[in-house]
């Protein structure tokens, strides 16, 4: 399975693009760059449909984007049903927009609950809930690769912040105890550096960053 990763800039997390027959999209940004970052995932996919977006959490720098890339790909967007109101009504206040500056347009979504799998075509990646950095966050998983797509609830070299609403140290503890029974290679998260080779030793660290280790 190949991940394209456009690289977050100012707020932005990364966006990636999961490669295959029916391409994915995980996480959009604030918004402040989704027609280039449409244009780039356009060329990618060429003649391809764009499956869906799946969105890891609620944040504003996450889901910022998501109504316009859904618009111009006329792709459904996915995210956790306890982190699905505020994306919907573009709630500037339950997707933290109003610490970015920044607001959100409200979007339609499906909403997931964790144990779904989205098909690439070529790859299965499944969705696993994991509350603590908000209540809703989760991951995607491809369990023959041992891909590990983290959104923001483990980083190379941290985790989330869990101080924000809804967010939880004990349940990004359990959370991240959880990614560790994945045995992860690659590990490709919501901010900064992939970790590719030792997703699973980073995992350890973010455990060891929550004295959990």
């Amino acid at each position: 399975m190949a991940v394209l990763m456009f690289p977050g800039a100012g707020y932005d997390c990364n966006v990636f693009l999961v490669s295959g027959i029916r391409p994915i999209v995980v996480d959009t940004g604030t918004g402040e760059r989704t027609s280039r970052t449409v244009e780039k995932i356009q060329k990618a996919i060429g003649d391809r449909k764009l499956e869906s977006i799946v969105l890891t959490h609620r944040h504003y720098d996450h889901v910022g984007g998501a109504a316009a890339m859904s618009e111009a790909f006329g792709a459904p967007v996915y995210v956790h049903d306890l982190d699905a109101q505020p994306v919907r009504e573009g709630s500037a206040k339950g997707t933290e927009a109003l610490m970015f500056n920044g607001n959100t347009a409200p979007v339609e979504m499906r909403t997931l609950h964790g144990g779904e799998t989205f098909s690439t075509g070529d790859h299965d990646l499944a969705v696993i809930h994991t509350p603590g950095h908000t209540i809703g966050g989760l991951c995607l998983y491809d369990r023959e690769g041992k891909i590990l797509l983290s959104g923001d609830t483990v980083f190379a070299g941290g985790v989330g912040r869990w101080d924000l609403a809804t967010g939880d140290r004990g349940m990004l503890v359990s959370s991240v105890r959880k990614l560790m029974a994945l045995e992860t290679v690659d590990l490709y998260p919501g901010h900064g550096p992939c970790a590719l080779g030792d997703g699973a030793e980073q995992i350890r660290d973010a455990l060891r960053y929550l004295g959990e280790y």
